[in-house]
Parts: C-alpha cells; structure tokens; sequence
C-alpha cells in the first residue's frame, strides 16, 4: 500500500491534456494525503478537512486532474454507507 498519493512519477497521457470542468462538491486533494480505507466499503479515500473544520474523506475513485492539481469527491457520495456516515461524526482513524 502507498504511504502517499506522490511517491510514484504521474504517468501522463491523452485524458490529462482533455480540458476537465469543475464538479460541485469536489475539494483539491491534499499533497501528503494518506492513503486509508473506508470502514463500511473498503474503498480507497483520504482525509481532509472542510472549511468549516471538520474532517472528511475523499474518494480517490473520483480523482480528475486540472492545471497540475487533483480533485476529488466527497466519499459520502459514492459509498454505499454514504448517508449513515454523514450524519455521524466523520473524523479520520
């Protein structure tokens, strides 16, 4: 398992130079985000806070790539435990 989203060299092809509209809901991928598992899917995410401060996970199955930065979404919208966990308190493990 990877301790972090950039220990490999990117591989760039043809889809990275697609121009990618921004989607509502996603937030910027932190550059030493970690790398867990959700408790509910096992799914691949990572924490990040909101700017309201509290804690989220992302899902790195939605990852996009625009002007060198990565976005994702939130994993509440694609977790199928999605709903449950946002209505408790989401903190990372």
């Amino acid at each position: 398992m990877q301790d972090s989203l950039f220990d490999e060299a990117p591989q760039s092809n043809f889809l990275d130079r697609v121009p990618v509209a921004a989607r509502k809901g996603e937030y910027e991928l932190p550059s030493d985000a970690r790398i867990d598992r959700c408790k509910s899917c096992d799914a691949q995410i990572v924490w990040t806070y909101r700017p309201s401060g509290k804690a989220m996970p992302l899902s790195l199955a939605t990852v996009q790539t625009r002007g060198g930065k990565k976005y994702c979404l939130s994993h509440f919208a694609d977790c199928p435990e999605g709903r449950e966990w946002s209505t408790k308190k989401a903190r990372p493990s």
